[in-house]
């Protein structure tokens, strides 16, 4: 709470507590007939009251500043979500497009690599003479799925051969 709200309000409160004494001296002083002394507790009576409204205003500006500090409090709150939501937005997007990058290495063994390794370990695979021949067929890119559960389609290396 800013401190002038409080003045304000200690001040005005102290201030109308002091015209109330004021006027029961007033009221006393009417009743005995005292006119100077009823003048006269009439007089600071005002005066309280005009301190009192003096306070208020205080009071008042004490308040329109808390007002205000409380508005760029919260502006300055809303900012910093607004910020954070866009970091999580980012790092989000960062992991997805990591999630689309292929997770590992593939292998592509060639129609030579085929055969080799049909002779080396004489079985016959589906390069092998007994097997139809896909020759006539166009043969498919290798395709690879990421962790996103994506298709990323690779291209096809240049020959390869593994042995093993």
């Amino acid at each position: 709470m800013n401190m002038k709200t409080v003045e304000g309000l200690i001040g005005a409160r102290s201030n109308i507590n002091l015209s109330d004494t004021a006027m029961g001296v007033y009221r006393q002083a009417a009743q005995k007939g005292d006119t100077a002394t009823a003048e006269r507790a009439l007089g600071y009576a005002g005066d309280m009251v005009d301190q009192a409204e003096s306070y208020e205003t205080k009071a008042e500006e004490g308040m329109k500043a808390d007002a205000k500090e409380l508005r760029e409090k919260a502006k300055a709150d809303q900012e910093k979500v607004a910020e954070k939501r866009k970091e999580d937005q980012r790092e989000l997007e960062a992991r997805i497009e990591q999630g689309r990058k292929p997770d590992g290495d593939t292998v592509e063994i060639s129609k030579e690599g085929i055969a080799a390794l049909a002779e080396d370990s004489g079985t016959e695979t589906a390069g092998s003479a007994d097997a139809p021949s896909n020759s006539g067929t166009s043969e498919m890119p290798p395709v690879v799925y990421n962790s996103a559960g994506e298709l990323s389609p690779q291209e096809a290396p240049a020959q390869v051969s593994v042995v093993v």
